[in-house]
């Protein structure tokens, strides 16, 4: 039996002129639904975690927090990246903390280290265990798969291949004319922001308020022509701009279109955005029903760095100005869902991104 009651109002079909809803209010702040999506959501969906290029060598390491999974990936002497659990079977303390290299994944508070497998190979005082099967204890394995040089996590070691759940989606993003594998990192800052996850991603797959909430910041965008395509769980969001004069210009870039951006949604927390000179990826990470880390990266190939060098004190602060815009829209939200009052009249069909964002929702809701 489900903890709680889905609506059962969700349109599911696009482009009609049934009226589309949305969510009660209490989907925003409550502890228990907040509860149920870590287990039905965060535990059984593949993350973004980082890139194939913050691991180079055998024993580099990065931690992650997948839903309410603590988790590290590391990559082995053979060059396999492998995604497990950052708990010590002994104690239960956290292996590792933040990125960096080790030769052996250490507890640091008893001593016991396993290989870059995660088999146990050594423990102080062995001598006090003498019933235990070394080669019986290891650390729980998750699972570890890549896309575009973008690393993917999944808390379950069984189960869909990342293939599988991004379904047509890496195919869309492929149209974009740079090698997704030669992205590198030029840039990465994040938010805390006081609202829930829901809402930061309802922003982001609708345009209907680009016109009011961006009119000066984004006038580059053309909201009558941006081309939404649901994709399995996900969303594609082809946006032609409108104006070239937003839109950075090369020589060495001369052959390649210049008007238009790959943009999308990978369910259940990364928001993709090509531009001619970078690409910027959201990844959102829910701390509390009313709580949210926004974090965003910018990553450029070799040539748009060459052609475009990344000047951060002149691009961080255009896009803060487009996210502080969205923050705010954001936080009016958050604080008008324990009103009475509060309630989703009707949605549009552009903004359709919503209902099929809670039509995959409740798939996860359902029992």
């Amino acid at each position: 039996m489900n903890i709680f009651t889905y609506p059962s109002f969700v349109d599911e079909t696009p482009n009609t002129n049934k009226p589309k809803f949305g969510l009660p209010g209490g989907y925003y702040f409550s502890e228990q639904i907040f509860a149920y999506e870590q287990q039905t959501i965060w535990r059984n969906t593949w993350q973004f975690v980082g890139r194939e290029s913050d691991l180079p060598n055998p024993g580099d390491y990065l931690t992650c927090q997948v839903g309410d999974q603590p988790m590290f990936v590391i990559r082995d002497n053979n060059g396999i990246l492998r995604g497990m659990h950052n708990v010590c079977p002994h104690r239960g303390a956290q292996m590792l903390q933040g990125q960096g290299h080790c030769q052996r994944v250490r507890c640091p508070y008893h001593g016991w280290n396993f290989n870059y497998e995660g088999n146990l190979k050594g423990l102080p005082r062995a001598e006090c265990f003498p019933n235990l099967d070394k080669s019986a204890v290891y650390l729980a394995k998750g699972r570890v798969e890549t896309w575009g040089g973008f690393i993917f996590v999944h808390s379950e070691a069984e189960g869909e291949s990342l293939v599988s759940y991004l379904a047509g989606f890496s195919a869309y993003l492929e149209q974009y004319q740079h090698r997704w594998q030669e992205l590198q990192q030029v840039d990465h800052w994040f938010y805390e922001e006081p609202a829930n996850w829901k809402f930061p991603i309802e922003n982001y797959l609708e345009c209907y308020h680009l016109s009011v909430v961006h009119a000066q910041s984004l006038k580059c965008f053309d909201p009558k022509n941006i081309i939404y395509t649901p994709t399995g769980r996900h969303y594609q969001i082809f946006v032609p701009f409108t104006d070239d004069e937003f839109v950075k210009d090369h020589p060495a870039f001369s052959g390649e279109p210049r008007g238009q951006s790959y943009q999308g949604f990978i369910f259940p927390n990364m928001m993709i955005n090509t531009a001619r000179d970078k690409v910027s990826v959201f990844r959102l990470t829910p701390l509390s029903p009313t709580k949210t880390k926004f974090e965003v990266f910018i990553y450029q190939t070799k040539a748009q760095i060459e052609a475009f060098p990344y000047k951060q004190d002149e691009f961080r602060p255009e896009f803060e100005r487009v996210l502080n815009e969205d923050f705010g829209v954001v936080r009016s939200l958050q604080a008008s869902v324990h009103s009475k009052a509060y309630g989703v009249l009707q949605l549009a069909d552009i903004e359709y991104g919503i209902s099929h964002f809670h039509q995959v929702l409740s798939k996860y809701y359902q029992p």
